[in-house]
């Protein structure tokens, strides 16, 4: 998650972290997303708190930087990741139509001129645990915005500590002690399991998918008229949103399946999630061996 200095950053709903963004691989994409119904995106990072706050859910749709109105928020690109800040003015360079944006926090200055090869489109819609919120700032008096000051600080305090507390506790997971405890949490606590596979849609990477049933995948089947070369199997918790494990497979030159990448979220961390996660993919492999 990026501070503000950094510039908030975004990821297309339902998309796990870890995965890259529909709109990196492919800008061109995001904007025939958008000019259908909208692309939702899930806000990260506080440079427009508190109007925009993470966790906040975006609709963006596409518009042309000369379409682009001052007071608009804007999701641009940056090289490595998506960014949404407030449009405070436009201009014409060469011909081309750009917009200049600055985070609602800074009093000064202003981001780099952005152009249409970089801009998604415009903010249509905020909504805030269901519901809608305003676009632009709210006038709020003085004892609230000394409140939401003081959430700021202790908001960006709380970013900073994750990483070293997620550090702490993988070492704390990799104890013996710790792994039997977890385990044992998990048989008594009978959470239940269910898994999805991801089919990645072609060329642009593991953000946008197909999603099958278990039962339902077979590695032997066509995928939009291709053979599958990769898939992603993910375990959910319970009713949680995000996948608590996931494993990407990809088949290898001799025809046989390897993971290519596989994570476990640090709270599940020691519990055998990841083991479950793999006789799941074994089941599924040996159907093909059928």
């Amino acid at each position: 998650m990026k501070s503000c200095a950094d510039a908030p950053s975004f990821r297309p709903l339902p998309a796990s972290s870890g995965q890259r963004s529909l709109v990196i691989a492919s800008l061109d994409i995001g904007r025939v997303l958008a000019d259908r119904d909208g692309v939702t995106f899930r806000a990260q990072g506080t440079c427009m708190y508190p109007t925009v706050r993470a966790g906040d859910v975006l609709r963006i749709q596409s518009r042309a930087a000369a379409d682009v109105a001052a007071g608009d928020i804007a999701v641009c690109r940056a090289p490595d990741y998506l960014f949404s800040h407030r449009v405070i003015g436009k201009g014409v360079r060469g011909g081309s139509a750009f917009i200049v944006t600055r985070p609602d926090r800074t009093r000064a200055g202003s981001d780099a001129p952005t152009f249409d090869e970089n801009l998604l489109g415009v903010v249509i819609a905020i909504t805030r645990k269901g519901k809608p919120v305003p676009l632009q700032p709210t006038a709020y008096p003085w004892p609230v915005l000394r409140y939401f000051d003081l959430r700021l600080v202790l908001k960006e305090a709380m970013l900073q500590a994750i990483p070293r507390l997620a550090d702490g506790l993988s070492r704390v997971q990799e104890n013996a002690l710790y792994r039997r405890m977890a385990r044992g949490w998990l048989a008594l606590a009978h959470p239940r399991l269910s898994y999805t596979v991801r089919l990645p849609m072609p060329k642009l990477g593991d953000a946008v998918y197909h999603k099958l049933s278990p039962e339902a995948f077979d590695v032997r089947m066509e995928w939009l008229g291709r053979p599958i070369e990769r898939w992603t199997l993910t375990l959910r918790f319970n009713d949680a949103h995000q996948p608590a494990a996931w494993a990407t497979f990809v088949r290898s030159a001799a025809n046989a399946w390897h993971v290519e990448e596989s994570h476990v979220r640090v709270r599940y961390r020691g519990a055998g999630l990841d083991g479950a996660l793999m006789q799941q993919a074994e089941k599924i492999l040996a159907r093909s061996r059928s």
